[in-house]
Order: C-alpha cells, then sequence, then structure tokens
C-alpha cells in the first residue's frame, strides 16, 4: 500500500474510534440495537429497500425503539443509486418495562443518493440523505427537516472481493444535521466485523457510538442482511 493510502486509512480510523472520545463528555450509557437489511430487486434499473431496526435502551430488555424503512431504489449505475421512502419510527420512554406506549410517534419521507467506488480491494460509499420529519408527542406535534451524511468503507479479509465465505470489516462515521438554528442533531461512529454466508446474505456484529450533544452512548449492534435477486436469468 502506498504511504498516501496509509496515512488516509490511519486518520480515519483515528477520526472512527477516538474523536468522539475527545468531547467532555457528561454522561456515558450503553444499549443494544438489532437491524435487518434487505433489497429485492425486480430489475436492472429497479429494487425495493426494506428494513427494520430494534433498539434497546439496555440489553434487549428496555425497547427505547421501533424503525421500519421502505423505499424504492433506482439504480442509475454500478456506482450510484437514488432512493425514495418512508419510514415509521416509534419512541419509547426508558421506565423499566419492555414496551410500552410510544411517546412519540414519527412519520418520516427520506430522499437518498449512494455512491460507491473501489480502491483495491476496498470499497468506499458516500451516503447523502434528506429527511422530512412530522414527530408527534402526547402533547405537541413538530416538523423537522433533517440532512446526514455517511462515509463508509469495507475491506474483504480473507478474499479480495466480498463473494461467499468472506469476512470482511465494516468502519463508518454518519452525522445528522437539523435544518434549523441548532444545527447538530447527532453522530455515529461504528466499527464491526461480519461474515459473507451467500453473494446476497450476510451478518455483521459491531460495536457503534452515537454522540447527541453532551450524552454519548455505546451500543452493541447485530446486523443481517437478506437479499433477493428476482431478475429473469438468461
Amino acid at each position: 500500500m502506498k504511504p498516501s493510502s496509509k496515512n488516509f486509512l490511519s486518520s480515519l480510523l483515528f477520526f472512527l474510534f477516538f474523536s468522539p472520545l475527545t468531547f467532555s463528555q457528561i454522561k456515558y450509557n450503553t444499549g443494544s440495537w438489532l437491524v435487518f437489511n434487505s433489497q429485492i430487486r425486480l430489475h436492472e434499473k429497479f429494487s425495493i429497500h426494506a428494513e427494520a431496526q430494534y433498539r434497546d435502551h439496555g440489553l434487549l430488555n428496555e425497547a427505547d425503539q421501533i424503525l421500519l424503512r421502505g423505499g424504492i431504489n433506482y439504480h442509475n449505475s454500478a456506482q450510484s443509486t437514488i432512493t425514495a421512502g418512508y419510514a415509521r419510527v416509534l419512541n419509547y420512554p426508558a421506565d423499566g418495562e419492555f414496551i410500552q406506549t410510544p411517546t412519540i410517534n414519527e412519520n418520516r419521507v427520506w430522499e437518498q443518493l449512494l455512491l460507491k467506488s473501489t480502491l483495491k480491494r476496498i470499497i468506499f460509499e458516500h451516503r447523502y440523505r434528506l429527511e422530512q420529519r412530522w414527530l408527534n408527542a402526547i402533547n405537541s406535534y413538530r416538523y423537522m427537516n433533517r440532512m446526514r451524511y455517511s462515509f463508509r468503507f469495507t475491506i474483504p479479509i480473507n478474499k479480495m472481493t466480498l463473494e461467499k465465505k468472506t469476512f470482511f470489516l465494516t468502519l463508518y462515521d454518519e452525522i445528522f444535521i437539523n435544518l434549523t438554528s441548532s444545527p447538530f442533531d447527532r453522530n455515529r461512529a461504528y466499527g464491526g466485523i461480519g461474515y459473507q454466508l451467500t453473494p446476497l446474505i450476510n451478518i455483521q456484529a459491531g460495536y457503534l457510538t452515537q454522540t447527541v450533544g453532551l450524552y454519548t452512548k455505546q451500543i452493541a449492534q447485530i446486523t443481517f442482511t437478506y437479499n433477493v435477486d428476482l431478475r429473469k436469468k438468461d
């Protein structure tokens, strides 16, 4: 690897794992997330995005949030995909119960541009997302616009490409910006290891830190991806 590439990767690893710790944090907490992702390929140009997430205040014993997200993908090329979709988000209080009545119900419309590139075995992804959010609490209602930017890279470990029976490393950082007078919403930094069971199925286990203001949460995350290809084979 060239020195410039080594410097780039070293800087990025430092940014992902150590930059959130350089701030003066008031409170730390832990949580756990279970994530299911699926892309159902219907055509060379079109596919369906399906996603479900269960987020817990602790270790799968006290619901924090349930998120359901769907969308239609337009595959402009192998390197770029445009998506539009809808999400339903239910937020629950930290009151010691597994699932209670949600305190905030959110309806969300979202648009996204995903750009991919490769450098030898490394896969880079830049994701740009806009969200229009309708939040209904018990005694209040808010409408908010938010922007998100995520930079991710994935490195196959035992093979040169992501194919069957490949272990891989994934790292990403994502920043959330409100289009209001208080723009910073949150930042997420993630590192995980995964295994590609088949060309369409993989599982990952990782560690995520989410910083909201001066509050940082440490999260254990399990992600299962099950893609389906319904295109006609020649």
